[in-house]
């Protein structure tokens, strides 16, 4: 996904053009991080996000990490696909609660 034009991705329609900026400072910075360090760039990242009152919906998230799996060996690709089918559930049993 990194060579294709990530901004046309289906779940970027009607994204704010705040968010936008974001996704794309994160992309763009994404690409000087070493491989192995991109998990905590990506959870760094979202955090600085979140301060800045910027919450991803989880269309958004999966653009994000979708570009950022393309460089990732198969053990990181599993670690984050473990940590997002986790809070997914997590948000589910939440939101049923």
């Amino acid at each position: 996904m990194s060579n294709i034009d990530w901004k046309s991705y289906p779940g970027l329609n009607g994204i704010s053009p705040e968010k936008l900026n974001m996704l794309t400072s994160i992309l763009s910075q994404a690409e000087s991080v070493k491989s192995d360090s991109l998990i905590p760039f990506f959870l760094k990242s979202a955090s600085e996000a979140n301060k800045k009152g910027i919450s991803f919906s989880d269309s958004e998230t999966d653009l994000i990490l979708n570009v950022l799996k393309t460089r990732m060996s198969k053990q990181d690709i599993q670690k984050i696909d473990t940590i997002r089918k986790l809070s997914q559930m997590i948000a589910k049993k939440q939101a049923n609660s």
